[in-house]
């Protein structure tokens, strides 16, 4: 970006890092520069925050490179600046919720072949190169649908994987590679599809929202696919029919170069840049986020933060629902018994806080952890009363504690936390997929929790692995039920379990026939995998 933005005729001046914490206001004196925009981009090696911010009278812009995993503490972080930028568009709107700054679209991008990608100018033709098929990608036991994925590829065709490179020589192979099969970790739209297609390869990505189509023509720039089976049919008619992948793959290497340029970034970014007024931003404000973001990225693992540092930042911030609801979890995460109750004792019998579902859930989680029952059931009645004008369950024991904050934070909204690893055993909730795993690290034999949990990320892309584990268990306590099958083989054909996948919807089937249900399988199938109905079904009817 700073070469297009040095293109375009500004002036722009860097800060390169890999300090932590930067003090903004004394980099720029050093640079003698005083920006009219200051623009942060988000570093995927190391976190880097700035402080001093509130000082710097100009536009402040964030650039949340990685929104899909980073959630937990970028709508946080950008409150901090004037305007916020995500790559990814279905996460507008979750930023609007928890970030007080301006927020603006603006996707990643491609590059021109040559010395900006550190390549040879220039496409190889389609049949001169030199790999029929190339995924750039790690493959680890923390990533199982991408194992899944490998496999199948690996299995079916010549496939060429490939790990550990640098940008230039990614980019090198992308140029002699003709077909790029595409995965996105958490639905989201990644710099696999721009990096091949900006080699003219012929990329096959899954779908993961309307955006894709705003950026690529699909079906003639880029192709997509929703399943294994999808993804089988679109690779087998590239292998059958090459020109029709070297058509594709030449659009989208066009496509790139007239609509996703950093140019292209660059106008869109000042666009939105010259659309805002600068905030007055109290520096204590944002003295308090960056704790809160320390809180957070603590509780997620961080290593480089200490629960001690926290609390003693904390404990100095101005008391209220914000800095209590922090507290209560680390208080209660650490043991710190007294601690918690001193703090717990100055909202009974008031309603401060009542209507804030993480402010209480925190409270009477902790209150339980910390072994007082009698006030974990207190801040569940206070705010459950509050939100729902029904009766009102009361918590028998932990476990359907943790079950009731789950389908309460469900309801709200507050599903899941995606790239936060979370230990039952140790750690606090912050979201309903939270509850319902602690719960069911209680109580394993609930099936309810499981149909709770396989409900709660039906749908949701990246989590189909975990699905699996949920619907195989299900399965073996619902040995006759259709619908579970059914799911059990859609689920298993989006995690590329081809055969596995196709052997359980033809069990699914027969189940749905002997119950006299074969119209409402055939309704769910062609609802949510049709292409079973057009490819594998007139196959086995021959």
């Amino acid at each position: 970006m700073v070469d297009a933005f040095k293109a375009a005729g500004h002036d722009v001046r860097c800060i390169y890092t890999t300090v932590r914490e930067v003090d903004v206001l004394y980099e720029l004196e050093k640079l003698e520069f005083a920006p009219d925009i200051l623009l942060q981009q988000e570093s995927l090696g190391c976190r880097v925050f700035l402080n001093g911010l509130a000082s710097i009278d100009c536009v402040r812009l964030f650039w949340s490179v990685d929104t899909h995993m980073n959630m937990h503490w970028h709508g946080l972080y950008g409150s901090m600046f004037d305007g916020v930028l995500t790559t990814q568009k279905r996460y507008v709107s979750a930023l609007e919720k928890v970030c007080t700054a301006e927020i603006c679209w603006v996707p990643w991008m491609g590059g021109r072949l040559g010395p900006e990608t550190g390549t040879e100018p220039g496409l190889i033709p389609y049949t001169k190169r030199k790999h029929d098929m190339t995924f750039v990608g790690r493959v680890s036991p923390q990533r199982p649908s991408r194992k899944l994925f490998v496999d199948f590829l690996k299995g079916n065709y010549n496939l060429n994987l490939v790990d550990g490179l640098n940008y230039s020589e990614m980019m090198s192979l992308y140029k002699q590679t003709k077909i790029v099969p595409n995965e996105a970790l958490f639905g989201e739209v990644n710099f696999r599809l721009f990096e091949a297609c900006s080699c003219g390869c012929a990329v096959v990505t899954p779908f993961v929202g309307d955006e894709l189509g705003e950026l690529f023509e699909i079906g003639k720039e880029i192709a997509v696919y929703n399943d294994v089976l999808e993804l089988k049919d679109i690779l087998d008619r590239f292998r059958n029919n090459p020109k029709l992948a070297a058509e594709m793959g030449l659009a989208a290497y066009e496509r790139v170069l007239r609509d996703h340029m950093p140019a292209d970034r660059g106008n869109r970014i000042l666009d939105f840049a010259y659309g805002l007024t600068p905030r007055s931003i109290d520096e204590s404000d944002n003295t308090f986020l960056l704790t809160q973001i320390k809180a957070v990225l603590a509780e997620a693992g961080d290593t480089t933060v200490t629960w001690r540092n926290v609390v003693e930042l904390l404990m100095v911030s101005s008391p209220g629902v914000p800095r209590d609801t922090i507290l209560f979890r680390i208080l209660a995460k650490e043991s710190m018994t007294s601690e918690f109750l001193k703090i717990a004792q100055t909202y009974v019998g008031n309603a401060v806080g009542v209507e804030d579902a993480g402010f209480n859930m925190a409270a009477s989680i902790g209150s339980s952890k910390i072994g007082n029952w009698d006030l974990a059931k207190y801040f569940w009645f206070r705010y459950i009363t509050r939100a729902q004008s029904n009766k009102v369950e009361s918590p028998r024991d932990y476990a359907h504690l943790l079950m009731l904050w789950g389908r309460e934070l469900s309801r709200i909204g507050i599903t899941m936390s995606p790239g936060v690893a979370f230990n039952e055993d140790a750690d606090m909730p912050t979201c309903a997929s939270h509850c319902l795993f602690a719960a069911l690290r209680l109580d394993p034999q609930n099936l309810e929790i499981y149909k709770r949990l396989d409900a709660l990320f039906t749908g949701v892309a990246g989590t189909e692995s975990l699905r699996l584990g949920f619907l195989s268990h299900l399965s073996m306590h619902y040995p006759d039920d259709w619908r579970v099958s059914a799911d059990l083989g859609i689920v298993s054909l989006k995690v590329f379990r081809l055969d596995e996948g196709l052997a359980e919807l033809s069990n699914s089937e027969k189940k749905a026939i002997s119950a006299c249900r074969q119209r409402f399988w055939v309704r769910k199938i062609e609802s949510e995998v049709e292409v079973y109905l057009k490819i594998v079904k007139p196959k086995n009817m021959c």
